[in-house]
């Protein structure tokens, strides 16, 4: 039937023309944005997952983030390390020449005082972004911010953390236990007999008091290694006292050794006794005779100061012949610790690196996931994006002969 009302060959060309023209946006937008789906629209399903992706990723460039943070702290503090243990090669050599026949005591003094501060300095200084872990209590040397004992570190999505403790290296008690050092250091010989190995050492106390003067700028301290049997914890409790203005004057410090009376030896509690004294600082040496010289956290010489429930134990002064070699035990037992520091950071750095690696190796196989699912094919849309342009000029072109065919139908009425 030919119609003009009805042009059915116009209708079909132009819906021929629409449904090309839907599909050349859609192309058109996938060329444009890079991506087939980048609305709820393209695909309700795969936009819901690529959104979580995305999430994930942004979550993890935080983790990311953190990581590097904290390597860059441990770095801080490993440069520190370095610098502390050359400044302790130093201070060695500088007391075994005060051992020398007719150089001033005095002036080794100086020089021991000096590297000691250089060591704070350098310790109180390695400070990233307001986090020290190389320093001691109080504020970072270059924030004024108060010092932190420990970082955490954000280790995955889940919000999992581990934690790097402080490295106390500084010269002060609970870091390398040098402070007072001096080339004739005074120290405390503890000598135990056989008594103690029929008493056992269960609550037994050893008490070792500083130099301190019971000021607010020279306080008093008193260091306590109290034996703790198992599980038990130590009877002896921390005090300290103050001036009027909250000023720390004296105070002791309760060190619990973990020890297991059932099945350890006398020999085994002693060296607990050792570690923990080495951990607070001391410097600890056995002699020929099995007692232990300890140095160290300006310890006051000689019984006088300190006191042990220790039965069979005889407390006495180092002799002041041995005052060089005391000192030089001291840097020793500092030189081990801080080893012990350095290990410490290096795993530590090793554990940072590998979940640097892992984050790394994560995001990508979440970008490349998230690319598979939401990434168009260009090549494919390129060439999709000719074929259409071409069927839309057929298109045209049919509805435009189309519209011609009423025409035609003027010659029927001449």
């Amino acid at each position: 039937m030919f119609s003009v009302n009805t042009n059915l060959g116009a209708l079909a060309a132009l819906q021929s023309l629409n449904a090309t023209q839907a599909s050349m946006t859609e192309t058109q937008k996938q060329v444009a944005t890079g991506q087939k789906v980048s609305s709820a629209s393209d695909n309700p399903a795969v936009y819901a997952i690529a959104a979580a992706m995305n999430d994930r990723l942004a979550g993890q460039a935080a983790v990311s983030d953190n990581l590097n943070f904290a390597q860059s702290v441990v770095g801080v503090a490993q440069a520190a390390a370095a610098g502390i243990s050359s400044q302790l090669a130093t201070l060695k050599n500088t007391i075994t020449q005060g051992q020398q026949a007719g150089i001033d005591s005095a002036t080794i003094n100086n020089q021991i005082t000096s590297i000691l501060s250089n060591i704070d300095s350098i310790a109180n200084s390695a400070s990233f972004n307001g986090v020290n872990i190389a320093g001691g209590t109080g504020t970072d040397a270059i924030t004024g911010a108060a010092i932190a004992t420990t970082m955490n570190v954000t280790q995955d999505m889940a919000g999992n953390t581990f934690t790097v403790a402080q490295q106390n290296m500084t010269t002060a008690a609970g870091g390398l236990g040098l402070a007072g050092l001096t080339v004739a250091a005074g120290g405390v010989n503890v000598k135990l007999d056989q008594t103690a190995a029929s008493t056992g050492f269960d609550t037994k106390t050893l008490s070792l008091q500083d130099n301190g003067a019971g000021t607010a700028a020279n306080p008093t301290t008193i260091y306590t290694f109290e034996f703790v049997n198992g599980a038990d914890t130590p009877a002896t409790q921390p005090v300290a006292t103050f001036n009027a203005q909250g000023q720390v004057l004296t105070q002791t410090k309760v060190i619990a050794v973990q020890i297991d009376t059932a099945s350890m030896s006398v020999n085994q509690m002693t060296g607990k006794l050792v570690t923990a004294m080495q951990s607070a600082g001391f410097g600890v040496a056995q002699q020929a005779d099995g007692s232990l010289n300890i140095t160290g956290n300006n310890i006051k010489a000689g019984a006088a100061g300190q006191a042990t429930t220790i039965t069979g134990a005889t407390l006495s002064t180092i002799p002041v012949a041995a005052g060089a070699t005391t000192a030089i035990g001291t840097v020793d037992a500092a030189i081990k610790k801080l080893g012990a520091q350095i290990s410490t950071l290096g795993s530590a750095s090793q554990q940072i690196t590998g979940l640097q690696n892992f984050s790394s190796a994560l995001s990508t196989a979440l970008t490349t996931g998230l690319g598979a699912l939401t990434d168009a094919d260009m090549a494919a849309e390129s060439a999709k994006l000719q074929s259409l342009q071409t069927k839309q000029q057929l298109g045209i072109q049919a509805l435009s002969i189309a519209n011609q065919q009423p025409q035609s139908l003027l010659t029927l009425f001449r």
